[in-house]
């Protein structure tokens, strides 16, 4: 993958990146927040349009990995890869219907205060909703860390500078993270969005134009051009086939959904919103950037499949993440596309860690450290409120050094796990985030029933339950490319384990909440507080 870039396109995607940096280093020092954590969640919201915020939340969603493992995952595999962006999508819009205009009325700083605001939290609660954001972000930023590190080493011509480079990045955007605050990283959002939505589009417009602008014909050349023929077009290519598959399949779908509507990321940025009402017109900005950005990301996967196919299959799975380099390079010879391509990467790369970053800071630094401090779940609404604000001073600065922290430790997981397989560990922070962190949501917002019990319930059961799925699937045993290729501890084949999780999750939840003997004792004046918090 070395020959990707000439040298001169090399120092040019350098330059470009070098300049971006130290252009968002700037405007996060201008507009970043202070040392409060009211100031560095929510005051930005006077700075940013609804527009303005709604692209950000776009980019929160869009990933490094979205561009590289996805649209590899179309050029190799075509059906399945295209079911991945149908859930995220499905789960943008149950998120714009459901999730964003109450959290956003409930919530002051976190998700946790909606929780202790409609009588479902509490410190227990709030630490384990923190804790389990950790689990989820965590995984996610060694992810893409890995991923920027293995393009930043093959751009530059030297493989064994990865570990260097992951490193170098990952302490690079921890910086921007630290010192612009949500306000900051916004306009981070903004910039990247501005950049690599405008050269995936252009990207996706030359695939077409290389066959007439016939669909069918692009189509047929990808079928061909990944040697799978007929089967590209059918389910199966990733997802395996017979009852496994089904089961794969299926979880795919609805366990994407379902991660993607509880991103911490997401949530961070939907409470920062001006109003419950600004909330949903951000969410339809959202929404409409993604829709156009994954049809982009669907007509580039398929063009790389009809004119790459042949050298992925060769260089085998580990180079799907090269896949909009090796696609720029047979659209245009001369280097620009794939210069703008590989910018596009790592832009993505900066924005979307920067984000994740800040969240994982602010779960630790406000929800598991200073849980302990929090009120009992059956006080006022307004007394959270207040008392909130009074210790916000000296929380803003835990949450800011507690996003270096993460983001440092982050960058060296990510050095030394480097050449694992690196599925296992999306698939992870996918399936938490869908079973423990969505169904608590869902339910605190919309059964006036569910309580602190419930919600400890789900948050752990659903988060040790899919540790323990794939811990026994052919993620971690029994396959050359498992996690311990030399041991066979499988009980079962299913690798994506969302159609087990999930709704394992939502049991859980209800499990704990109807055997709650507090809600009996006052399932009364609980629904009427709801009702309360509801039109107030």
């Amino acid at each position: 993958m070395t020959t990707l870039l000439d040298p001169s396109s090399r120092s040019l995607v350098l330059a470009v990146f070098s300049v971006f940096v130290v252009i968002c280093l700037m405007l996060c020092i201008v507009t970043g927040a202070d040392d409060d954590d009211r100031a560095l969640v929510r005051s930005e919201s006077r700075r940013l349009r609804s527009w303005q915020q709604g692209i950000a939340m776009g980019g929160d969603t869009t990933t490094v990995a979205t561009v590289t493992v996805l649209v590899g995952m179309v050029a190799t595999s075509g059906f399945d890869g295209l079911g991945v962006m149908l859930g995220s999508l499905i789960g943008v819009m149950l998120f714009l219907v459901l999730i964003i205009e109450p959290l956003r009325r409930h919530a002051t700083l976190t998700a946790a205060d909606m929780l202790d605001a409609r009588g479902s939290g509490g410190p227990a609660v709030r630490v384990s909703w923190g804790v389990v954001t950790l689990l989820v972000c965590f995984p996610l930023l060694v992810v893409q860390l890995v991923v920027v590190g293995n393009v930043a080493a093959a751009l530059i011509g030297q493989p064994g500078a990865r570990t260097g480079c992951i490193v170098v990045i990952g302490c690079v955007m921890t910086a921007l993270a630290v010192s612009g605050g949500i306000r900051g990283t916004g306009v981070v959002m903004i910039a990247k969005s501005a950049v690599t939505l405008p050269v995936l589009v252009i990207a996706a417009a030359l695939v077409l134009h290389r066959f007439g602008g016939d669909p069918g014909r692009l189509l047929d050349a990808a079928a061909h051009g990944t040697g799978l023929d007929e089967a590209y077009l059918r389910p199966g290519g990733y997802t395996g086939e017979g009852w496994v598959g089904a089961v794969n399949r299926i979880g795919q779908l609805f366990g994407m959904s379902m991660a993607t509507l509880a991103m911490p990321a997401v949530l961070m940025r939907a409470i920062s919103t001006k109003s419950p009402r600004g909330a949903r017109t951000v969410g339809r900005w959202m929404l409409g950037e993604l829709t156009l950005l994954y049809g982009a990301l669907a007509v580039v996967g398929v063009g790389a499949a009809a004119l790459v196919g042949g050298a992925l299959r060769e260089a085998g799975p580990a180079a799907q993440v090269f896949t909009p380099l090796m696609l720029g390079r047979a659209l245009d010879s001369g280097g620009t596309l794939v210069t703008a391509m590989a910018c596009v990467l790592f832009l993505t790369a900066l924005a979307a860690v920067v984000d994740v970053t800040l969240a994982a800071g602010i779960a630790l630094g406000r929800d598991v450290l200073g849980g302990a401090g929090r009120h009992a779940p059956d006080a006022p609404a307004g007394a959270h409120a207040s008392s909130g604000r009074a210790a916000d001073g000296g929380k803003g600065a835990a949450s800011r050094w507690s996003a270096a922290l993460t983001g440092s430790v982050a960058a060296l997981v990510a050095a030394v796990t480097a050449d694992w397989n690196l599925v296992v560990v999306s698939t992870l922070w996918l399936a938490v985030c869908g079973a423990g962190l969505a169904p608590v949501l869902l339910y605190a917002l919309h059964w006036p029933g569910f309580t602190a019990r419930g919600a400890l319930w789900c948050l752990w059961g659903a988060t040790g339950l899919s540790v323990a799925a794939l811990a026994l699937s052919p993620y971690a045993s029994g396959t050359p490319t498992s996690i311990f290729p030399g041991y066979d501890f499988r009980v079962w084949d299913v690798t994506i384990p969302g159609l087990v999780t999930a709704p394992a999750g939502f049991l859980l939840g209800w499990l704990g909440s109807v055997t709650d003997p507090r809600r009996a004792a006052g399932s009364g004046p609980a629904a009427k507080r709801h009702r309360e918090v509801d039109a107030a």
